[in-house]
């Protein structure tokens, strides 16, 4: 279960990152993600948790405090058996800081939220997003 939350911890911060960027460079999020997620960074986690991410819908499945509990576990288990996961540690501090914000029972793919913060920059609410054709 632990080294699935690592991935899974890793994905979501590779999709949030490239979320943020596409949409500060002024891409449409909907399109780049359909495009991104038939090629080499499409996922599980694309597949599951883009959507809903770009939709501000961050219902728990599992909570972010989780998160940080299981990427916290994973650490501790890392230094005891001499592994380096420097991706997890970023990754449980990040978890941390939505914690920290009063995040911490949104799902953990509001892993943006944390992005958002950082960037100073947030996906539009899908009120102000054009609509569908």
């Amino acid at each position: 279960k632990i080294a699935n939350q690592i991935t899974v911890a890793v994905n979501l911060g590779g999709l949030s990152e490239g979320l943020v960027f596409a949409d500060k460079a002024g891409l449409d999020v909907s399109e780049y993600l359909s495009a991104v997620s038939r090629g080499a960074a499409g996922s599980k986690v694309m597949d599951l948790f883009g959507a809903r991410v770009i939709g501000r819908d961050f219902a728990p499945g599992g909570f972010a405090d989780y998160m940080v509990k299981d990427l916290g576990m994973a650490l501790q288990g890392a230094e005891e058996m001499g592994v380096s996961l420097p991706g997890t540690a970023l990754h449980h501090q990040l978890y941390l800081s939505m914690k920290a914000n009063g995040d911490g029972l949104l799902g953990s793919h509001a892993f943006i939220t944390a992005i958002e913060r950082l960037s100073n920059h947030s996906l539009p609410s899908p009120a102000a997003l054009p609509p569908s054709i």
